[in-house]
């Protein structure tokens, strides 16, 4: 009977180890689990931060480009060394009969003027624009000098030999006349960084709270800032070039912009996005 209680004793002492010891591996691993899903989710929330810091750098410069199109499509145009006060646009060939929308000068065949769906004409009856169809397209761009394509551009020499682009896209202007610099001070102040040491949009900073130590610890109602840094700007406005487009007399420019957050631990979580966006001088074409 002592043998058979010993026994007893014995198995019980080693079940009640190895209980204590599966205790200890699911205390161990929900203690694992806990911590990386909390780094996962303060992962996930900077990364959301700087995603919408990006998305305010966007609306910056898209509420700018609403407010101020003429000067954006003015920038643009002479970024690219074009004169932005003429018309690039590309008209049609033909109307929706299928019928031409052109017909050539009697004195001047290499010239056109428009007939359909009206004639265009001046206060004297005569003809008031001429037009230059485009090489390998059902299509004709106005002209203001049939000699002399430069005065479509910002300087002379600018015009290609090519005839399919000698009146819609000149050379490249050379870099001493700085054709960018208009551009660049358009998007200068589409930031709430510093630019060239200066503060250019002092209410939309938004910086970390010096008492923020942890997460938990920011305060709206007692604490100064925010319980992050939140940064962004506009990093790049290019050119693009978009088949069909020029016959909507428009622009298209693909803007580049960045944001990023840094948290109360000193780590910086950046985010970067792109829009191509379609321009006119009178105003902006979603």
């Amino acid at each position: 009977m002592k043998r058979y209680k010993r026994s007893n004793s014995g198995i019980a002492i080693v079940v009640a180890v190895f209980f204590a010891f599966c205790m200890l591996v699911l205390f161990v691993a929900m203690m694992f689990r806990q911590s990386s899903t909390a780094h996962h989710n303060q992962l996930t929330i900077d990364e959301r931060q700087a995603f919408f810091a990006a998305r305010a750098a966007m609306q910056h410069f898209l509420v700018k480009a609403k407010l101020f199109p003429t000067e954006l499509y003015d920038a643009v145009e002479i970024a690219q060394g074009k004169n932005p006060l003429c018309n690039f646009a590309e008209f049609d060939g033909s109307v929706d009969s299928g019928q031409a929308a052109f017909e050539p000068v009697s004195s001047r065949p290499d010239l056109f003027v428009r007939v359909r769906p009206e004639r265009e004409l001046d206060m004297n009856q005569q003809a008031k624009y001429f037009y230059h169809p485009l090489p390998g397209k059902n299509a004709y761009i106005r002209l203001g000098s049939y000699h002399n394509p430069d005065y479509r551009y910002l300087a002379p020499g600018l015009s290609k030999s090519d005839p399919e682009e000698r009146y819609t896209m000149p050379n490249s202007p050379p870099a001493s006349a700085k054709p960018e610099k208009y551009l660049a001070y358009y998007i200068r102040d589409c930031t709430n960084m510093l630019m060239d040491n200066a503060r250019t949009q002092p209410s939309l900073e938004i910086v970390l709270s010096p008492d923020v130590k942890n997460i938990h610890e920011w305060d709206a109602a007692s604490m100064d800032g925010y319980p992050y840094t939140m940064s962004y700007k506009v990093t790049e406005v290019k050119i693009q070039s978009i088949k069909g487009l020029r016959k909507y007399g428009e622009e298209a420019i693909e803007v580049s912009v960045e944001g990023a957050v840094k948290n109360f631990q000193g780590k910086l979580i950046p985010q970067t996005q792109k829009r191509v966006q379609r321009i006119t001088r009178k105003g902006a074409v979603d």
